[in-house]
């Protein structure tokens, strides 16, 4: 009987151990991200002009195309205004509605085609709306501070 008893707690703790479920950290599902989000930012770079990060004169809206697996997001990123540069990077982690994220643009995806950036931040989504704060560093221009976006899914 002990035997008997051994192999079903057994069973019952692997089946509840090895679970595929797509939930975050904190055991919540991760909101869906996947599809065309698009949207503005603004940081402490507005100031700087041309060469500068997220919020550069000229870059216009922001579109991420991504795709989700899990908890897991990727994508690439685009500017209205960088027609013919080469697309950024995205990478993100859901936790429910929140999403740690990493945007890469690497040199040659700006208006200075030497220069390369990185934001690092948060976002919470709420329907099709998502809301964040970022700060990052630019190859030429240095860090820049105080980002915020607004993004939705169209």
């Amino acid at each position: 009987m002990a035997k008997v008893f051994a192999a079903v707690a057994l069973a019952a703790f692997t089946a509840a151990c090895g679970s595929n479920s797509p939930t975050g950290p904190s055991g919540m599902t991760p909101a869906s991200m996947a599809g065309t989000w698009a949207g503005s930012s603004s940081d402490s770079s507005n100031s700087m002009g041309t060469g500068s990060m997220m919020g550069q004169a000229g870059l216009g809206a922001m579109t991420w195309q991504l795709t989700q697996s899990g908890s897991t997001v990727t994508g690439s990123m685009s500017f209205s205004g960088m027609q013919g540069g080469r697309a950024g990077s995205f990478s993100g982690t859901m936790s429910g509605e929140v999403m740690t994220l990493v945007m890469d643009l690497p040199s040659g995806s700006m208006m200075s085609s030497g220069c390369s950036a990185r934001a690092t931040g948060t976002a919470r989504v709420s329907g099709t709306t998502m809301t964040g704060s970022y700060s990052g560093s630019n190859s030429c221009t240095g860090a820049f501070a105080n980002g915020q976006m607004t993004m939705t899914r169209r």
